[in-house]
């Protein structure tokens, strides 16, 4: 039967319940006909499959309480014992140019459509400077990976009084879809240390718990230089701790912070800077403000080329299934966990390796044949990508371009 070893749960296959049962029979009697065909070999059939099945579920029961193998709802019920739910996923985010009238307020929640019919909300109040200009954060307001090209969010919803244009300049960060049960794990194991005190494990954990948050990387120098050198590898300030977030509204991350932040310790920004005075959630007479870095995004361009065997879709059907395995590739989706191979996609700080974005290009084409790789420039060379340690890479599908020969 199924045991409990120091390995975990040993299943017992249908065949050796089958066998074992077969052996008590034969115990009894050697002479017993046990043929499939009869009465007494169908029983034992019927058994086995059953033992097997009950095995199978009380491997579920098991598993159901270790982290690295519960899935679904089991999963959900042990990260809640620490204050972990399941990502419905998160929306993408954009940097717009608000242009007008000097001095007119544009409040938050301010909608804007791009080419494509999706909306964008404006995550806080800004107020045009003197030449009629402002740069602020939006988020889409549906949940996902949408994707906006640069100058194409340009039309405005709502009505303001002073506001006479938008754009993005840059392309929008994608979204992410619902949290698989891969990445609960991989964030399960980064937010456990949520609940301690000034260290940084405990505000990276604080930081991730925020809704909306993507990616996060906390740099320390805790020494009494800004100099260069093996515990100062970037040269930041003195007793300084650089917090650098992908996603979240900056108002949640700023709370964050202010949660997990000991006191006399600077807030160095390392990346593009942001500022927001946080009010104390216990006394409101204490307010901070809250100093932290957006990353810097270092766009990704995909050309590939693609020798066909005749097995191939359409162009336009290869191009799509590429893309999508790309994103689910940097979400770290694509790779199974249990393999270790890219669980969190591509961190802050992560360089990327030309050899590793091959794999999502064969995960496609492995399904139709002997078709291969016959060309793939990566940012217009073959060459690893090397990202600094405020930056981020950025996959966007509209910068993955395919085509078969």
């Amino acid at each position: 039967m199924a045991s409990i070893t120091d390995t975990g749960y040993s299943l017992q296959s249908q065949n050796d319940w089958f066998s074992e049962e077969q052996q008590l029979y034969l115990d009894i009697d050697p002479n017993w006909n046990l043929d499939p065909s009869t009465p007494d070999g169908l029983k034992m059939a019927h058994d086995s499959e059953v033992f097997s099945a009950l095995d199978e579920t009380l491997q579920q029961a098991y598993n159901s309480k270790d982290p690295n193998k519960a899935t679904g709802l089991d999963l959900d019920i042990l990260c809640a014992l620490s204050g972990i739910t399941r990502s419905a996923g998160t929306a993408s985010t954009v940097s717009l140019t608000l242009s007008g009238v000097a001095g007119s307020t544009i409040p938050g929640s301010t909608r804007f459509d791009d080419t494509n019919g999706n909306r964008w909300s404006l995550d806080k109040t800004w107020t045009l400077d003197s030449t009629g200009t402002a740069i602020g954060d939006a988020t889409c307001t549906v949940v996902g990976d949408v994707e906006a090209s640069p100058g194409t969010i340009t039309e405005l919803v709502d009505t303001i009084g002073g506001l006479t244009g938008v754009t993005n300049a840059t392309a929008a960060t994608p979204g992410t879809a619902a949290e698989s049960d891969a990445s609960l794990r991989a964030r399960r194991n980064l937010m456990v240390g949520q609940p301690g005190s000034n260290q940084v494990d405990s505000m990276t954990g604080s930081i991730f718990g925020v809704d909306g948050v993507r990616r996060v990387k906390i740099y320390e120098n805790d020494t009494s230089s800004a100099s260069e050198s093996d515990d100062n590898p970037y040269s930041l300030p003195a007793n300084s701790i650089s917090p650098i977030v992908d996603g979240g509204t900056d108002d949640d991350v700023a709370m964050a912070i202010y949660l997990k932040k000991n006191p006399g310790v600077m807030l160095n920004q390392a990346g593009t800077g942001v500022s927001v005075v946080v009010t104390s959630p216990t006394y409101a007479t204490n307010t901070k403000t809250i100093r932290f870095s957006r990353p810097v995004y270092v766009d990704m361009v995909l050309v590939i080329e693609i020798k066909s065997d005749g097995t191939l879709p359409s162009q336009d059907v290869l191009q799509t299934e590429i893309q999508t395995a790309f994103t689910e590739f940097t979400n770290g989706d694509l790779v199974p966990t249990e393999y270790g191979f890219k669980q969190n996609g591509f961190g802050i700080g992560e360089n990327v390796p030309y050899s590793t974005v091959q794999t999502p290009v064969n995960a496609v084409i492995g399904k139709y044949g002997n078709s291969y790789i016959n060309s793939l420039t990566l940012n217009g060379g073959t060459a690893n990508i090397e990202i600094a340690f405020n930056e981020l890479s950025r996959w966007t599908t509209s910068n993955i371009t395919v085509s078969i020969i």
